[in-house]
């Protein structure tokens, strides 16, 4: 049985974009966790594709995952707020390195949307503020 990633996994010193297939000697806790969390699927692949993935990107010297210094492109606020569900909200969130928490589900959508928007811009406003 082997996991197919649906937001990008950082383990282990490694990164797994989204749809990559995670190695076998992933960690319990960590698998359980992605598990729980609903980040990864179950697939059914070929024993030869479980190898590590290789690395597509140019040795440049940089990570092209998150960096917590340097995040990227954010959406804007009027994106955030065209998000209609409350599970994809909470996706986007992971996958700028900030936690909701587990208990998102009971949060109005509007709530999780302000949280996301007002991390982002904390986040932002702590970059300039270091430059």
């Amino acid at each position: 049985m082997a996991y197919r990633t649906k937001v990008e996994v950082r383990t282990n010193g490694k990164v797994f974009k989204p749809g990559s297939i995670l190695p076998s000697d992933i960690s319990k806790s960590d698998l359980s966790f992605l598990k729980m969390k609903k980040f990864v699927e179950v697939v059914e692949v070929p024993g030869s594709v479980l190898e590590d993935p290789e690395d597509d990107s140019e040795d440049d010297g940089f990570d092209d995952g998150f960096d917590e210094m340097d995040p990227g492109d954010y959406k804007t606020a009027e994106e955030i707020r065209k998000i209609r569900k409350k599970k994809d909200v909470y996706t986007y969130a992971a996958s700028i390195g900030f936690d909701l928490g587990e208990d998102f589900e009971e949060k109005a959508l509007t709530d999780l949307q302000e949280m996301v928007i007002n991390h982002q811009e904390e986040v932002e406003a702590g970059a300039d503020s270091e430059e």
